[in-house]
């Protein structure tokens, strides 16, 4: 259900966390009512954070959107960099791609190493334990079946 505002009721509450993941760096402080773009806040001073790891400049992230040579295509595809949002087009603020889902008393990338959308799948895969013959196998306590999957530890996020 949206508010008045743009913004869905208790929305962007995780996105709002603070201190940021990983850091201790304290976001501004943004009440439910003003996470809405369309609500006026002349007095919103989000805080600057991109994280050191991401300003190193590994291979996946992009560079400072202030670097002379850095000019990305948003709200489409970017050589082999998709910039197009699924939830449509997004607003451009300063050269900077602005959250399509409201304030979040911060700006930069934080730990994110792209402008604009940044793209992730975990595909989950799982399959019932069975014997030779084919027969789902149950486990000798609780009598449920057993259920097998593969996991990938990614080295983004330990």
């Amino acid at each position: 259900m949206s508010g008045s505002n743009g913004a869905k009721e208790n929305s962007h509450n995780k996105a709002r966390t603070s201190p940021y993941p990983g850091s201790k760096v304290e976001r501004s402080q943004v009440p439910n009512e003003k996470v809405g773009w369309l609500v006026e806040w002349q007095d919103y001073n989000p805080v600057e954070y991109t994280a050191v790891s991401v300003l190193a400049g590994p291979q996946w992230a992009d560079p400072q959107i202030s670097e002379s040579n850095f000019s990305p295509k948003f709200n489409e595809k970017d050589g082999h960099v998709e910039r197009k949002s699924q939830n449509g087009l997004y607003e451009i603020e300063n050269g900077r791609p602005r959250n399509p889902a409201g304030r979040t008393g911060l700006v930069g990338r934080g730990l994110l190493g792209r402008w604009g959308p940044n793209h992730a799948a975990d595909p989950i895969i799982t399959r019932w334990k069975r014997d030779e013959s084919g027969n789902k196998i149950t486990h000798p306590v609780s009598g449920k079946c057993i259920l097998q999957f593969v996991a990938i530890k990614r080295k983004d996020c330990g």
